[in-house]
């Protein structure tokens, strides 16, 4: 054997076909570095698919606020009205309480009268303000199952079948909505 190939530690000229290798090792990039520059069509369609539930579920927390806000809103609009309703409704129990602390052998039943008469009419505005309206029927009135509760029927020869003959109790209105009918006799 000859002396170069007996020597271990000297180091050999590089062949041409290792040449060529890191000649093209030096062209062509590394496939990691490929596939960081190339897009993935399946991992952005699975990047999208999760931006948008992700989105759905905040826009589904959302909505379910809105809701909760929405009927937090209602009720404390109707705490509001029920405030006002009583604000407006004290007084007339003032006048009330005060007519019960009246010494009934010094009060007249004139006075007395009076007194309740003057509590009524202030409850009647109150209500009114509300949009409260009384609903009396006159004598004659045809018959309107919406606005009158017929109690009885009676026989009268001078009113029409099916017409009030008389007015037991007046009826409510709020806003042409019926809140009691007013209650009635009716000819047979």
């Amino acid at each position: 054997m000859s002396e170069e190939n007996t020597k271990p530690d000297e180091q050999a000229e590089p062949q041409e076909w290792e040449l060529d290798e890191a000649e093209e090792a030096l062209q062509f990039p590394d496939i990691a570095e490929e596939e960081a520059g190339e897009a993935d069509p399946l991992a952005d369609a699975i990047a999208e698919r999760d931006e948008l539930a992700d989105k759905l579920k905040r826009m589904m927390a959302d909505y379910q606020n809105f809701g909760r806000r929405a009927e937090q809103n209602v009720v404390a609009a109707k705490q509001q009205k029920l405030i006002e309703i009583a604000k407006q409704l004290i007084p007339v129990l003032d006048h009330f309480d005060s007519a019960l602390g009246l010494d009934p052998e010094k009060t007249s039943a004139a006075d007395l009268i009076k007194g309740v008469t003057i509590v009524r009419d202030e409850l009647m505005r109150t209500l009114t303000g509300f949009g409260v309206q009384r609903l009396d029927v006159e004598t004659g009135e045809a018959f309107d199952p919406n606005l009158h509760e017929a109690l009885m029927r009676q026989p009268d020869t001078d009113i029409e079948s099916n017409h009030v003959t008389a007015q037991l109790q007046p009826g409510y209105v709020l806003n042409d909505v019926t809140i009691r009918p007013a209650k009635v006799s009716i000819a047979e």
